[in-house]
């Protein structure tokens, strides 16, 4: 008797924990800045906790649904700064951010270079890959209130923090949207800032409009207009 009383126990519990989980399955669809023709989709899974991110996986296809780049996040204690590593096969590019031993360890590789090594200190709030809607999220009272906020993002490819301001532009028909631009305004010509807008009642980010994290064949970012639809 007691041994069925335990096996149902621990049925009920695993069901318990296993409904404590959701996967959110989203897409985007990325369009040329120039011509506005479709360039590839992001189809993204995001799997969620108590309401806190666990892991993410996006695949990215061409127009002719062949996938040609796969992406992993594993969220720890600071959703803001996730485990991260994307692989493009189209041109043999990769890179990889992981936290180990007290270390952000940062790596990549493409067919003429590769390097590695560890990230220093951040000189503002730490924010990695798409850990960047986590942190949106944990400054949104700014945001709405009209203030700039700044933060450091991991650039894998140089091995650095950037610092970034992120300004907000406007608000109108239940939308937000914000602007990223290098921290230093003397540098900001370097850049051209990156404009997003967001959902004000989800907080779901709707579009990007900028450089992306996909490259051409010469090694160079794309820049797109990147449009997010999510189930109903």
């Amino acid at each position: 008797m007691i041994k069925y009383l335990t096996t149902a126990l621990l049925v009920s519990l695993s069901s318990l924990l296993t409904a404590e989980e959701s996967v959110l399955s989203y897409r985007g669809d990325a369009f040329s800045l120039e011509g506005g023709e479709l360039l590839y989709t992001e189809y993204h899974e995001l799997t969620t906790k108590d309401g806190r991110p666990v892991a993410r996986e996006t695949r990215y296809q061409t127009p002719n649904t062949e996938e040609f780049a796969q992406k992993q996040n594993q969220y720890g204690e600071n959703p803001a700064t996730p485990n991260f590593n994307l692989n493009d096969t189209r041109y043999g590019y990769s890179e990889e951010v992981t936290y180990d031993n007290g270390k952000w360890r940062v790596s990549f590789s493409e067919p003429d270079e590769s390097d590695k090594g560890t990230l220093g200190s951040p000189d503002y709030t730490p924010v990695i890959d798409a850990g960047f809607d986590e942190f949106v999220r944990s400054v949104w009272p700014k945001l709405l209130k009209d203030k700039t906020v700044r933060f450091s993002f991991a650039v894998p490819s140089r091995l650095e923090w950037v610092n970034f301001r992120l300004i907000p532009l406007q608000r109108e028909e239940g939308k937000l949207t914000v602007e990223m631009r290098l921290s230093s305004r003397l540098l900001s010509w370097l850049l051209e800032p990156v404009e997003l807008t967001y959902d004000e009642e989800t907080q779901r980010l709707l579009t990007y409009r900028g450089l992306t994290n996909i490259r051409n064949k010469d090694g160079e970012g794309i820049k797109a207009e990147i449009r997010y639809t999510y189930p109903d």
